[in-house]
């Protein structure tokens, strides 16, 4: 796949300049450690008074909300199929023009791939690419153990999780349309795909939590990827919870 960003160059200079790798992954881990904030202490803007005290809703939305959280610990209770179907359709195809997601041209340049470590199904110990308009699966590679991966996906664990899902973005679909713009736009579609999946996890009663420090080469030879100019954005771990 050629590569058509020449309408972004410098979101593509943004993308080369921010992967990850064996050393740049060391520079940050030193980052992380120095930084232990909590929520108490992020500055916000504040004005000298309230003028409008809100409520807040008690729907099964908001409690849902509430109930999001990151998990790094999961139990080897495999996820069924029904599961892995509910956990999927956070990324479907609502009718013929339309996901149940939103996005910027219409141009949906995420495409998503899940590893399966502990499904009960006939695609257990898969890798799989999900077909949004016909809401399926397609095989496209060996699953390997947890293990195998867990320093491309970037992530330490308690236990292993059942499934891993990866966000990734052929880019030109939007940058075509938006230039530099878009690329702002594609990170923001990866925003939606996580939340969306992190609601279907609470709604499932599973834990998960997301991965922003996948390494994208090797992400991307794991997926076959390699030879194209497919971007990783996102990592997603879930699976039952103790």
């Amino acid at each position: 796949m050629s590569n058509n960003l020449e309408n972004a160059p410098l979101f593509s200079l943004f993308w080369e300049n921010s992967k990850f790798n064996k050393r740049t992954i060391f520079k940050l881990g030193k980052q992380l450690s120095e930084d232990s904030r909590t929520i108490q202490n992020i500055s916000q803007f504040f004005y000298s008074t309230d003028d409008l005290k809100l409520s807040k809703p008690a729907d099964k939305l908001a409690k849902a909300m509430a109930l999001r959280s990151s998990s790094r610990a999961f139990s080897d209770v495999p996820l069924d199929e029904k599961q892995l179907g509910s956990l999927f359709s956070a990324f479907s195809q609502k009718d013929a023009t339309a996901r149940v997601l939103p996005s910027a041209g219409g141009k949906y340049p995420i495409e998503v791939f899940a590893f399966l470590f502990n499904i009960k199904s006939k695609l257990n110990k898969k890798i799989v690419y999900y077909n949004a308009d016909s809401h399926s699966l397609s095989i496209i590679g060996e699953c390997l153990s947890w293990n195998e991966y867990k320093d491309g996906f970037g992530l330490e664990l308690d236990s292993n999780p059942a499934i891993f899902f990866v966000f990734s973005a052929l880019a030109e679909r939007t940058i075509k349309k938006y230039g530099e713009r878009g690329g702002r736009f594609i990170l923001i579609e990866a925003g939606h795909y996580s939340q969306n999946l992190a609601l279907r996890i609470v709604q499932e009663r599973l834990g998960g939590v997301i991965s922003g420090a996948l390494r994208d080469d090797e992400v991307k030879k794991h997926l076959g990827l390699e030879k194209t100019n497919c971007l990783i954005t996102l990592g997603f771990a879930c699976g039952n919870i103790n």
